[in-house]
């Protein structure tokens, strides 16, 4: 009996993984649809900056794809991005990372939708939008 209790349990667990992995992608998926092609290819060339093979941290090249404001004072933002560092299955694969701002920041940057911007890459910490 605990041997099924503890199968299931396994199950339902990757399960849930393999139902956020496949949502995951079809954002993404849904977000590269709406590019251009000069749009994709901008992104391909994603003009990588301060690499930093110890913290496995960097900038690059980024666009906003989506805005959502959240609230009075802030923003939610899909940047889509292109990998060429993390080794994974998404190696040269379009991706995207979920970043939070305030409105007040966002607005002063003049930010908007379809804008190309840098965007700082801590896959430990999660990323954020850069200015020169």
């Amino acid at each position: 009996m605990e041997y099924i209790i503890s199968f299931l349990v396994v199950a339902v667990f990757i399960g849930v993984i393999a139902i956020w992995i496949k949502k995951e992608h079809e954002i993404c998926k849904n977000l590269v649809s709406n590019l251009t092609e000069e749009q994709k290819k901008e992104l391909e060339d994603n003009q990588i900056e301060n690499f930093d093979s110890k913290k496995h941290t960097w900038i690059q090249k980024a666009m906003i794809a989506e805005v959502t404001v959240k609230g009075e004072n802030k923003v939610a933002l899909k940047v889509l991005w292109y990998n060429t560092i993390i080794q994974n299955a998404t190696l040269n694969q379009f991706q995207y990372a979920d970043i939070s701002m305030k409105k007040t920041e966002f607005d002063s940057k003049g930010l908007k939708q379809g804008d190309f911007v840098k965007m700082f890459m801590d896959p430990e910490k999660g990323a954020k939008i850069v200015t020169d």
